[in-house]
This record gives structure tokens, sequence and C-alpha cells, in this order.
């Protein structure tokens, strides 16, 4: 067993020590803030940056003899252990300049930063230092993407092979349609598209009403989906619909599979949405969610006019469907089918490669499509009709691996929620906590919906809905499947 540990553990060490040397190097961006404003907390992150790249620089080199190509089960161990140590050493300068909270709530709102949730569990965001709310946000950002994807460009020029980490990071099920044929310059071309948009987005921000500072801090969440904000009243602080346009743009843009953007740039045309199945539901389900909750809205007269009922749609169901979690008004004083209906659009609305979470499009389509045809087979059992989504035939393993995924995520919801529950939190507030985590939205409803936050949660409620978030961005197999035996086997 050690000798087994040993074989997939330092390996994997080795490759782990860039990416704390990286976030060691990103909270330069706070330390410039935190300088430029006068800011008294640069000795926090100056010792937490020196934390990380201390421990990235001793698992570089302590391990470099076991250095070697990365194995499919390497790439899972080391996926998992990327994020949770990210998070662990990413809530350094929380906990540094936030003594006085306690850790569950600073690990909470690392990990949410991290898997770009946009729950928070600190109070009068405002009073913060400028700085650790950059940190924040650029937190955010760097999860967006994938904090894998972003290495996997890098750590090729240390040796190690990216591509079974790109393979069980990127969430996109059909993983043959390749951009570029080595799997880092594909990384890079999705950071360069993620760059290039995130300076886009900045711009728009800012020629909207943004002053440069919030500008950049909601350029990183909403291009990272995530919904992390300098301010309590999320992007309502600002109350500007030429702001919320801004947003709803990018949103829906960070919403598609990031291949498609690449496609459509390589083409100069933009069929390649119109081509493809998954893109053509994302926005087919959008429009859908934004008729029913602005006819809702308008049949009960819950606004004066239509314009206002319509911004308010537009924006609320772009942002929940999409799992960015900003909020514009209480929609918990809203007619109450529509809350639950934000919710549940939450949970599969957003593309495969997009910066979203959820159970993505792709799945809920080959669900449908298998149920579909289920039916077809009960009527008509000599039939055989093979399962085909798009130009793609769907096989047997695909569709039972969907399947399972389903039944993972349901036992997965039933099993946290109940757990919430037993720390004393009512159905509702249970449920749409791991609902709304594992789908990396945020906002949930009761004390957790669009008016409150989770500051006031127990230990337990919080703890879990960290797991939730923590497994809901790595889509479930990635974490459990270093649970089983055969993982572990020789």
């Amino acid at each position: 067993m050690l000798r087994t540990l040993k074989r997939l553990l330092f390996p994997v060490l080795n490759a782990l020590g860039p990416l704390l040397i990286i976030l060691a190097a990103a909270q330069l961006l706070p330390i410039a803030i935190a300088y430029r404003d006068g800011e008294n907390v640069l000795s926090e992150f100056f010792t937490s940056a020196a934390i990380s790249l201390f421990v990235g620089l001793l698992f570089l080199f302590s391990t470099k003899r076991f250095k070697r190509e990365l194995e499919p089960r390497d790439g899972f161990l080391l996926v998992t252990l990327s994020w949770f140590t990210a998070a662990v050493f990413g809530s350094i300068p929380l906990v540094l300049l936030l003594p006085e909270v306690p850790y569950y709530r600073l690990f909470f709102e690392a990990v949410s930063c991290l898997t770009t949730t946009g729950a928070t569990a600190l109070t009068n965001l405002a009073d913060l230092p400028l700085s650790l709310n950059y940190w924040r946000c650029l937190l955010s950002w760097l999860g967006g993407m994938g904090i894998i994807v972003l290495a996997v460009a890098i750590l090729p020029l240390l040796g190690v092979g990216g591509a079974q980490l790109f393979k069980v990071e990127n969430s996109n099920l059909f993983k043959d349609d390749r951009l570029t044929p080595r799997i880092a310059d594909t990384a890079k071309a999705l950071y360069g598209i993620y760059i290039l948009a995130s300076a886009a987005c900045v711009t728009a921000y800012h020629w909207a009403g943004m002053n440069w500072d919030d500008a950049v801090m909601f350029m990183f969440t909403t291009m990272s989906l995530s919904g992390i904000t300098p301010y309590d009243q999320s992007i309502g602080y600002f109350n500007s619909p030429a702001i919320e346009m801004v947003a709803v743009a990018f949103i829906v843009f960070s919403g598609f599979n990031f291949s498609l953007h690449f496609t459509a740039w390589r083409q100069r045309s933009i069929s390649a949405y119109f081509t493809d199945i998954e893109a053509r539901s994302w926005l087919f389900v959008l429009l859908i969610g934004i008729s029913i909750v602005f006819g809702v809205l308008t049949f009960n007269h819950v606004y004066p006019t239509w314009e206002i009922t319509l911004r308010h749609a537009v924006f609320n169901v772009a942002s929940l469907f999409s799992t960015t979690g900003y909020t514009t008004e209480n929609y918990e004083l809203w007619p109450s089918s529509l809350g639950f209906l934000l919710l549940i659009g939450s949970l599969f609305a957003s593309c495969s490669g997009s910066t979203g979470g959820g159970v993505k499009m792709i799945r809920m389509l080959i669900f449908v499509k298998q149920a579909i045809l289920c039916l077809h087979t009960l009527l008509r059992p000599r039939d055989f009709l093979p399962l085909r989504l798009g130009k793609h035939t769907i096989s047997n393993n695909l569709a039972a691996n969907v399947s399972a995924f389903f039944a993972l995520h349901v036992s997965v919801v039933l099993v946290c929620t109940l757990l919430i529950m037993f720390s004393g939190v009512n159905l509702t507030e249970a449920f749409s906590t791991v609902l709304a985590c594992i789908a990396n939205t945020g906002p949930g409803l009761g004390s957790v919906g669009p008016a409150g936050n989770y500051a006031s949660c127990n230990p337990m409620h919080l703890w879990v809905g960290s797991f939730c978030m923590f497994v809901g961005r790595l889509e479930l197999f990635t974490v459990f499947v270093i649970f089983t035996r055969s993982f572990w086997r020789s």
C-alpha cells in the first residue's frame, strides 16, 4: 500500500508544485493594489505568497526524481488535489486579514471563489480592504477556466505531460473534438480567448459607468460566471441598466463552450454557434426562461412597466441559468414558482466547456434523448434506433456514464440535504443550499437567498456546502473515483 501511495502521490506532488507557484505569483495583483492605496495589509499578502511559494518549490524539487509522464490515475488525483490545495492556500490571505472570522467560513469563501460559485460567508464586503476583494475576485477568474487548464499550458515546459489533466478537467463529453493537435496548444488557445474576452469585458464595464477597480473585479467574476462581488447588494449596487446589459452579454458569451469561440474565430464566422446543438439549446433555454419569468411577472403586475419587467427577467434568468449568481432583485418576493425555476435552470443550462457549473446542457440533452428512446422501445421493442445527438452517435458507454452521473448527482444531493437538516436547518434552505452549491450558482432560497448570504450558517451547513461546491465543480466522478478500491491497486 505504501509503495503504491508513494508511486502515485510523489509524481502528483511534483506536478502540484507549479500550481502553488502560480498561486503565489497571482498575489502580486492584490499586493500592488494594497501598495497603491496605502493599505496596511502588505505583510499579510507577502506572508501568504511566501508560504505558497515555499511549499510549491518544496513539492517541485523534493520530488524531482519521481517526475514522470502522467497516467490517467495521476490526472484524477492531481485535479482533485489541485483544487483542494488551491482552496486551502487561497484562504490564507483571508485567515491573516480576518482573524476574527471562524475558519470554516473563510474556507467556504475560498472554495466558493475558486469554484466560481459566488456564495459568500462574509458581510459588509465594501468595508473589506480593496486588495482582499481583488483577491476574492481574482480567485474566481483563475478558477473559471480551471487551474488545471492554466497549468497545462505551463507544465509541458517542466516535462510533465498535460493530456491527462486536460481530459479530466474539461467537461466537454466529446473529448475527441480537439482544437489543436497538442493539448497544451489547446489550453493556450482557450486561455487566449479567455484573456481577450476579459479585456473586452473590463473595457465595456468601464464604458457603462464603473470605475476601473470595479470594472476589473466584476470582469473577473463575470467571465468566470462566478458572481462574487465586492458589494453586499451584488451587481444591483449600481442600479444601472447599461451595466446589467454588459453583464448579460458576457454571461451569455461565457456560457457557450469555449471551443466554439475558437472555431468561430478561426473560421471568421458565427455559424459554429448555430450548428452546435448544445449552443442552440443554451440559447433556447435562456429564451424560454426569460419568456416564462416575464410572463408571470407581467401577469402578477410585479413591476409598473413592461420595460422594467423585461430588464429584471432578462438579467436574472441569464445570471441564474448560467450559474453566475448576480442578483438585481430579491426573486423570493416574486411568485414562489419563479425562485425554484431559476434554481432548477441553473442545474443544467450552461454548456460543457464553458466556465459555468451544473450538470451541463449536453448531459441533459443526452439524458432526455435516452428517456425518449426508452419510451419508444417500450412501445416498439423490435425497433433498433441509435442514440444520436446532432452529428454524434452516442455510444452505450457514454449513455451509461451520463445515467450514472445523474444517479450519483441525485444521491449526493439527497445525502447532503439530510446532513444539513441534521444540523437544524429547514428543508427549503438545506435543499436549496445543496442545489446552489453543487451547481456552483451561489444564492439559494430563504436566509441563503438573494437578500441574504451564508454568514449566519452553522459549521455543518458550510462544511457540507464546501463539499458540494468542490465535487460539483469537479463533476463528481473526478473526486469519487479516488475513493474506489481499484484506484489504489497496482
